[in-house]
């Protein structure tokens, strides 16, 4: 055939894409995440990571679209990230955490390896215990401290770590045992003192807290000690006085507020009116979200809680939390939710009383406020919160996805949130200031130095969102 009339009737070669070098797709792929189009990134990350499989850009940018799309294969695409950070535990560690709530029980070997490179890293072993408690170690949660201990016998930091890791798992004798085996190392030390102080007076061993108590100096953290243990042993003026000696030096401690507020009632200070008793300082919103909206929450918070036990130095007794930020997932239901709370933050704030520069809650009043901490926490079958506040945020809540039906009794009042019990460990026979019925899709809002706790209750799902609110320097939503 002529080679002319060949070349007429050839049929035309398709199109081809032209080939992104690796730069190229790698700077593709960011901006794809950029944009939020995560399927696309990912592909093109492969694509970079399959061209230049030692690039540290795109590793961590694949891990990050692993965690979002809450992919199957996430852990291989986390440790392949970490890897790069071996020189940096810390921000290792930062990684570890955040990649908790998607890593599931794989979280526990990450945290294996890196204390095995890192094998006395105080906040590791810390983070470590708790990650164990939450995932079924029983008594033995803390066994990484004592390994630890042994290969590093006398690390301060170690140790003070293990002490607190024990006293915020209510481990108070355990705790003390350990800190007289180690007393001679710590003659004269200030910390060590007040640690004493403070586990001691949480086990409500009085007799030892008055042994120690007047070797205590007059910084805030001090007089928080000793007004705490005055209160314990009825000295209520004297509580006072510590608590606002405190609360004056230090305008935002808010566990000065938190016991001012329970030793202003108990003596009958008229300043308790103004710190607590304002109209509109606490109360409930409903949320606009109706019945299949609420249970497509909620089958969205169900598939996040993953942990066998309850969280160690946190409220709950009985039930699972949440890992991480909640409401920095992707889970469109959460988007929801979110924009559902915030119409009804929106309301609440503005019927506030005035702002009041004195006040820990009111001085916030015409700032912006974003969500700070957020979580999730399940019951089911039976459990409550111990009596507790949050020392970092301004306003605290509580937001009911669904509730068993028993709750809905105002004689037992099982499950109702309490506002203004204080902890027992106070020994206080106070009553609460309120009680609030939990009902599905019911926001309760209070300022965050108020004591709160829940009623037990005997079966059922109890399942609930929380977070604290925190001011910023723009206005609502911010």
């Amino acid at each position: 055939m002529d080679s002319r009339l060949a070349a007429k009737h050839a049929t035309p070669m398709a199109q081809t894409r032209p080939t992104l070098s690796f730069h190229e797709l790698e700077q593709r792929a960011l901006a794809l995440e950029a944009e939020g189009r995560l399927e696309e990134a990912r592909e093109a990350f492969d694509a970079a990571l399959n061209a230049n499989p030692d690039s540290q850009l795109s590793a961590e940018g694949r891990a990050r679209i692993a965690l979002a799309l809450n992919e199957d294969d996430v852990a291989a695409h986390c440790s392949r990230a970490l890897a790069y950070h071996d020189a940096h535990p810390d921000r290792q560690l930062r990684m570890i955490l955040t990649a908790a709530p998607q890593l599931g029980g794989d979280i526990l070997s990450f945290m294996e390896e890196f204390l095995w490179r890192n094998p006395q890293h105080a906040l590791g072993h810390e983070s470590f215990s708790e990650l164990r408690a939450e995932w079924g170690a029983g008594e033995g949660f803390a066994d990484n401290f004592i390994a630890a201990l042994e290969a590093s016998p006398g690390n301060r930091e170690l140790l003070f770590s293990y002490w607190n890791t024990l006293s915020r798992a209510q481990r108070f004798e355990v705790a003390l045992d350990s800190m007289d085996a180690h007393r001679s190392l710590f003659e004269g030390d200030r910390d060590f003192l007040l640690l004493e102080v403070n586990i001691a007076s949480h086990a409500g061993l009085m007799e030892r807290t008055a042994g120690l108590i007047d070797q205590l100096d007059e910084r805030p953290d001090s007089l928080l000690a000793r007004g705490q243990h005055r209160m314990q042993t009825a000295a209520l003026d004297g509580a006072a006085s510590d608590f606002e000696a405190v609360a004056a030096a230090e305008p935002d401690n808010l566990t000065a507020w938190a016991l001012l507020e329970v030793a202003w009632r108990m003596v009958g200070d008229p300043r308790h009116d103004w710190l607590i008793n304002q109209p509109g300082l606490y109360g409930t919103r409903e949320l606009g979200l109706d019945g299949d909206q609420l249970n497509d929450v909620a089958c969205a918070l169900r598939r996040m809680h993953r942990t066998r036990a309850q969280p160690i130095g946190q409220s709950l007794r009985g039930g699972t939390q949440t890992a991480g930020q909640l409401f920095l997932r992707n889970e469109p239901q959460l988007t929801m939710l979110t924009n559902a709370l915030a119409a009804a933050i929106r309301d609440f704030v503005g019927s506030l009383p005035a702002e009041d520069a004195s006040h820990p809650l009111l001085k916030h009043r015409n700032m912006g406020m974003a969500f700070g901490p957020s979580w999730s926490v399940r019951f089911t079958g039976s459990g409550h919160h111990a009596a507790h506040f949050h020392p970092n945020g301004i306003l605290s809540s509580a937001c009911y996805i669904a509730v068993p039906e028993q709750l809905a009794d105002p004689e037992g009042k099982p499950g109702w949130l309490e506002i203004g019990r204080p902890p027992p460990e106070l020994g206080l026979d106070l009553p609460p200031l309120a009680t609030v019925e939990p009902r599905t899709g019911r926001l309760v809002l209070f300022p965050s130095f108020m004591f709160h706790g829940t009623r037990p209750f005997a079966g059922g799902e109890r399942l609930s969102v929380a977070f604290d609110l925190v001011p910023v320097p723009m206005d609502w939503p911010g």
